[in-house]
């Protein structure tokens, strides 16, 4: 018995010094909330980590931890950061700059959603959106389609405006944003909707952890699921959640 406990350690102990993760770098970021959980985005040629904190600077790394860009982002008074989507370097133009949508919130809820580029310069407004997602139609072109949800005389309200694109994403581009989730309204008090990314062909689960990892809802998906899921939310204690459909997962905040 000893000398099989002897061997099966030192299994363990080869296989585990064949199988170590390596600490490449760590990021400190001083943040509120929000902002797309994976910090990390391809574009047509390299790969980037990136930051961003209450001075509302954002920090682009390459992917061996350099500073590519810092970039003050054009937050108005009174405003902070809601997320980022969408880090893309020819979707929305042909210049080879990146471009990301900035949604901001005010105090009271207002939200302003912007493109900006890797150096600061707004490009387009899209007004008081919360949230964005790409879509590919099979003619092949790209839609951005923008949204807003509230609540109006006891009445839950969608807006929805779809816009046109001329550029293009690389495959590997494609595949991260067709798996991409949002959630609106964000903040939310009772009913969240969530873009489902999972193959539709297949029953899914919707999990939903507090941020201590304690999971507090749990829905099950089947395989004829709408595009959108409602999720209702509104026996959850104000604070940060985080959501997970299959292997893609983001956040909101429960007011």
């Amino acid at each position: 018995m000893t000398k099989k406990i002897t061997l099966l350690a030192l299994f363990l102990t080869t296989t585990l010094s064949f199988s170590q993760a390596t600490l490449e770098h760590s990021y400190a970021i001083n943040q509120d909330e929000g902002g797309d959980q994976s910090y990390f985005f391809n574009t047509e040629t390299a790969s980037y980590h990136y930051t961003f904190d209450t001075s509302n600077v954002l920090k682009i790394y390459t992917e061996t931890h350099s500073v590519y860009k810092t970039v003050n982002l054009p937050v108005d008074t009174g405003y902070i950061i809601n997320n980022m989507y969408l880090f893309t370097d020819k979707l929305f133009n042909s210049d080879n700059l990146i471009e990301f949508l900035l949604v901001t919130r005010s105090p009271t809820g207002t939200h302003k959603m912007t493109l900006v580029n890797e150096n600061g310069v707004v490009l387009q407004q899209f007004g008081d959106k919360q949230d964005a997602l790409i879509v590919k139609t099979l003619s092949n072109n790209y839609k951005l389609i923008t949204q807003k949800a509230f609540y109006e005389s006891d009445i839950y309200t969608t807006t929805k405006d779809v816009y046109s694109l001329t550029g293009t994403l690389s495959v590997n581009q494609t595949n991260k944003l067709s798996k991409a989730s949002v959630a609106y309204p964000n903040p939310v008090k009772d009913i969240l909707s969530i873009t489902n990314p999972s193959d539709k062909t297949e029953n899914s689960s919707l999990k939903v952890y507090a941020v201590s990892g304690k999971l507090v809802l749990q829905k099950n998906i089947s395989n004829d699921a709408q595009d959108f899921i409602k999720l209702d939310v509104s026996g959850l204690q104000p604070g940060v959640y985080i959501y997970k459909i299959n292997e893609v997962s983001n956040k909101f905040i429960k007011e």
